[in-house]
């Protein structure tokens, strides 16, 4: 078997592939950012037990994160405009989509990933010690107070290491979005692939590409949790 990577000093490739890394970045970026808002307002909204919103927070849990991504992507692309959710473009005329495949993509990985994270930080929240919060609450902090100032903070801390692989699987799950036609790493891979025929090579150049993102996030989020790691909570010595 003789592999050749020669394809890869093309620049018409190497642009291509360049522009793919960009997208799935950018994207996997404001996935995570969308993620930890919907993480952080969830865990919250359930923690706090806020009437009505608690309820609806759980329903949204439960319908995000026990169905699979491709189908949320699918009908966050394909059923809002049939839903009616269109523009008419001034151009032609014609009714297009108000997302675009990118921010449907974007929109899935953080709604899916966000009720993950939503149970993951609250598993952090439950590991707080009762006496850190009586602690808090005997200095007369409020029961937002609290949760801010002491719940969270710690609550965070403890629910690093499921976060990282909630992180790695939003990584590894933005390749979806080739299937709507983002133009993301996986979307020029299969690109070249009907250009050059060199399947074997290309989808091993991916495969590395993919292993490099999730292992620059790993260390990423393991280096956050040295840093603001607090001794003697959730640490094994």
């Amino acid at each position: 078997m003789n592999l050749d990577f020669s394809w890869l000093a093309d620049p018409y490739y190497q642009y291509w592939l360049l522009r793919g890394l960009g997208t799935t970045i950018l994207m996997s970026v404001l996935g995570l950012v969308l993620m930890m808002v919907i993480g952080i307002v969830g865990a919250l909204i359930i923690h706090l037990r806020v009437p009505v919103l608690a309820t609806w927070t759980t329903l949204f849990v439960e319908m995000f994160r026990n169905t699979p991504p491709l189908v949320q992507l699918f009908f966050l692309y394909f059923m809002l405009s049939e839903m009616g959710l269109t523009l008419t473009d001034p151009a032609t005329g014609q009714s297009i989509p108000i997302f675009s495949g990118f921010t449907c993509a974007v929109l899935s990985l953080g709604l899916y990933n966000g009720a993950l994270a939503i149970e993951i930080i609250r598993s952090g929240l439950l590991a707080v010690p009762t006496q850190t919060v009586e602690g808090a609450r005997s200095l007369g902090y409020t029961r937002v107070q609290t949760f801010r100032y002491i719940e969270l903070p710690i609550g965070l801390r403890l629910s690093m290491p499921a976060m990282t692989n909630n992180v790695v699987s939003l990584i590894k799950t933005s390749n979806q979005a080739a299937l709507v036609a983002v133009a993301d790493i996986m979307y020029t891979a299969t690109q070249i692939m009907l250009e050059n025929f060199r399947n074997l090579e290309v989808m091993i150049f991916i495969w590395l590409v993919y292993v490099l993102l999730a292992s620059l996030a790993v260390v990423a989020m393991r280096s956050i949790d040295r840093l603001v790691r607090i001794p003697g909570y959730g640490a094994v010595s």
